[in-house]
């Protein structure tokens, strides 16, 4: 693992019994997504990245949820949806496609004073999902991988030293779970990751 860099703690929205407030207090970078997992007392308050859908109800909700987060001390905001085409999205709003729609700007504007805003481009998905499927078949045919690991894989790239977390490797039925922790395993393997014990 670098010894340059400090490492970034990267939670994942599975359940996690243990109380890790010391653990996560200690990390100078915490990374969270959309809800956090309800963000329970006994995983500490601490996110200074943020990374949240842009799309469909979930994203929907977010906007016009509260998230207990202090917007002011986000260095990061990443929106892990591309930005849309204008055109499609006129065509999903005259359907009644709310599943379809992008929220990513709202988002934007609700977390405003992040230091840092930002959306995955379409390319950089596309790119980790290859790079996915060359460890092997997925269970379906997936659509993109997880934010959680497009986190990974982009802190990673980075040559920052990542611990992650709450990753249970399950839920949506077009992310490409098993593969998605073989490419976790891979990058323990190389010393790149590790999880908080």
């Amino acid at each position: 693992m670098p010894e340059n860099k400090e490492p970034i703690l990267i939670i994942g929205n599975a359940p996690i019994t243990a109380d890790i407030r010391a653990e996560v207090d200690s990390y100078t970078r915490v990374v969270r997504f959309n809800f956090c997992a309800g963000m329970p007392q006994h995983l500490g308050r601490k996110c200074t990245d943020l990374w949240l859908s842009g799309r469909g109800r979930q994203a929907h909700k977010l906007v016009h949820s509260h998230l207990d987060i202090d917007a002011q001390q986000l260095l990061s905001l990443v929106i892990t949806d591309p930005p849309p085409n204008p055109v499609t999205q006129t065509c999903f709003r005259l359907l009644g496609r709310q599943g379809s729609l992008d929220h990513g700007e709202a988002l934007m504007t609700k977390f405003a004073p992040a230091h840092s805003k930002k959306r995955i481009t379409a390319a950089a998905r596309q790119q980790l999902l290859a790079e996915l499927l060359r460890l092997g078949q997925p269970e379906c045919k997936p659509k993109w991988p997880s934010s959680g690991t497009q986190a990974i894989a982009h802190f990673v790239a980075a040559g920052t030293p990542v611990h992650i977390i709450g990753f249970g490797f399950q839920g949506w039925k077009r992310h490409p779970w098993r593969l998605e922790r073989r490419y976790v395993a891979k990058l323990q393997e190389q010393g790149k990751l590790r999880y908080l014990a």
